[in-house]
């Protein structure tokens, strides 16, 4: 449950934009990238950490940015609207790029190619609000997340498994085994997942 605690507390702060929760998000799970094995993440982490907290120091201007919450990017400005710079690019830029009008379908990605495509969306850009604006049709979002519809609940009702699954599985039960409810296989004395915390803080304090 920490685990699980930790990436909704990740999320939160990506959505949200709070630069002071993500890189204390960020400081939290470097022990579970550490007893995992990830140790190219535990060391980018790492180096990152040191770099955002000298911040403050060495470019305020940009530290003040990031504090505001520009560490996200927004399409709407909805609160719960952060995206990470990455899944941005993936999102739009990739997208764009693999449409029918794209540079994979058709155009190409030669040098010359990719430059007249990057430079000429924003004329594109304004060119798409001019026309919704001639014909009345405008591409606008609803305040209601699309999660919340009738349809969808519906939907969500009709998949309510989860307590079934857990009535037949019980994780409750006085067994002291460490059991995966799911398979049903028992781990021995040479288990130590649960205890990643402490195992990463020594890979940590020894490196």
């Amino acid at each position: 449950m920490d685990k699980i605690d930790l990436l909704r507390k990740f999320i939160k702060a990506e959505r949200t934009g709070n630069w002071t929760l993500h890189l204390q998000i960020i400081k939290e799970m470097l022990p579970y990238f550490a007893a995992a094995g990830h140790n190219l993440y535990l060391k980018s982490a790492y180096v990152y950490l040191q770099q955002m907290h000298e911040l403050s120091s060495t470019n305020p201007a940009i530290n003040e940015a990031l504090m505001s919450g520009f560490h996200v990017m927004r399409r709407s400005d909805r609160f719960w609207s952060g995206l990470s710079s990455d899944l941005v690019i993936e999102q739009v830029l990739m997208r764009c790029i693999k449409t029918t009008v794209g540079l994979t379908r058709g155009r190409g990605m030669t040098d010359a190619q990719r430059t007249l495509w990057i430079l000429s969306m924003p004329q594109c850009i304004q060119i798409n609000e001019a026309m919704q604006q001639i014909t009345g049709v405008n591409f606008e979002t609803s305040e209601q997340h699309k999660e919340m519809c009738i349809p969808r609940k519906e939907r969500d009702n009709k998949d309510t498994t989860f307590l079934d699954f857990l009535e037949e599985r019980n994780p409750f039960s006085i067994d002291k085994e460490l059991r995966n409810i799911e398979t049903g296989a028992t781990g021995d004395n040479n288990v130590n997942s649960d205890n990643a915390l402490v195992i990463g803080h020594n890979i940590i304090s020894s490196m």
